[in-house]
């Protein structure tokens, strides 16, 4: 599940960064439409996972799964204690307490538990992606700059391209750059508390009574 994630560059990221699996226009297009395009290659899966600042994200990426991991697991060993004290107490309990107390633990056991995983899972792989997007928005100006100064007029993804000369790849020449600007990206942590936030004003959100329209 981990490569699942720390791999995770493909289309949603690049539109998100601003750079499409189709093409990077540059100034120079404009200056001369009867001209044949001039095309660049650069591979930025390569750009995320070998640069300097992508090489952070893994680390961070495995700390922040490990932890989710562990307050899930808490969450799921106080469900676990809560039945058990409830499988003591029982019988002690009146008929309306009893099955109060079982609808709720029914409710933690098979909606909110499970619930609070799956949101987990998706702000994980959320942050993850954000971090591998913000690469890519700072290798934007410097490809615009390679682009310029080789006088090219589009700049393709290298996942989009079958096969192209080796002198019209810039990612090394991307990335020593990336390199000198960007050191490092935070992946941003993700905790139990805050998705339990999200959940109790989503609900509150859906049971607001709509308001009557104004007459």
């Amino acid at each position: 599940m981990m490569s699942k994630f720390l791999g995770l560059v493909g289309a949603a990221a690049l539109v998100a960064a601003g750079v499409g699996a189709g093409a990077f226009l540059s100034g120079a297009e404009a200056q001369s439409a009867a001209k044949p395009p001039v095309i660049l290659i650069v591979d930025t899966q390569l750009l995320v996972a070998q640069s300097d600042a992508g090489k952070t994200i893994p680390t961070q990426a495995t700390t922040i799964k490990s932890a989710i991991e562990k307050e899930l697991q808490a969450e799921a060993d106080k469900l676990k204690k809560d039945i058990e004290n409830y499988q003591k107490g029982a019988s002690l309990m009146s008929d309306e307490v009893r099955k109060k107390t079982e609808q709720e633990l029914a409710v933690r056991q098979q909606v909110a538990l499970p619930q609070q995983a799956q949101i987990m899972e998706q702000v994980f792989a959320g942050a993850v992606q954000n971090a591998q997007t913000k690469i890519l928005q700072e290798s934007q100006p410097i490809m615009k700059a390679i682009l310029d100064r080789r006088g090219a007029t589009v700049l393709l993804d290298r996942q989009a391209v079958l096969y192209a000369a080796a002198e019209t790849d810039i990612t090394q020449e991307v990335m020593t750059e990336l390199n000198k600007k960007l050191k490092t990206v935070a992946v941003q942590k993700v905790t139990l508390a805050d998705v339990k936030k999200k959940l109790q004003e989503a609900q509150a959100a859906q049971n607001k009574p709509a308001e009557k329209p104004k007459k």
